[in-house]
């Protein structure tokens, strides 16, 4: 077919199928391009997350140790005035 001759509707037909082909493949790779971007920055999401709550997950460990330590003595302190009151009244009078 030469460039000054009519296009046929099987011309025009043959024309659409290529093009449809063509923006297919070329939307198909965009869509696996945007795929890619988003589950890289849905990891990235994910890490940032998990580092901050360890952050505060560390944060609350201390925490509650210390708030463990101080219960601690004062269960000790308690124990203590306990057996001293005991002590006071199981005390036989003189």
């Amino acid at each position: 077919m030469a460039d000054s001759d009519p296009a046929t509707k099987k011309d025009l037909q043959d024309l659409e199928a290529r093009l449809e082909a063509k923006l297919e493949v070329k939307f198909d790779a965009k869509l696996d391009a945007l795929a890619d971007r988003l589950t890289e920055l849905i990891r990235n999401v994910e890490t940032s997350l998990l580092t901050a709550f360890h952050g505060y997950a560390k944060g609350q460990a201390v925490r509650l140790q210390a708030v463990e330590v101080a219960d601690s003595a004062v269960n000790q302190r308690l124990a203590a005035l306990e057996e001293r009151v005991l002590n006071l009244e199981t005390r036989r009078p003189h």
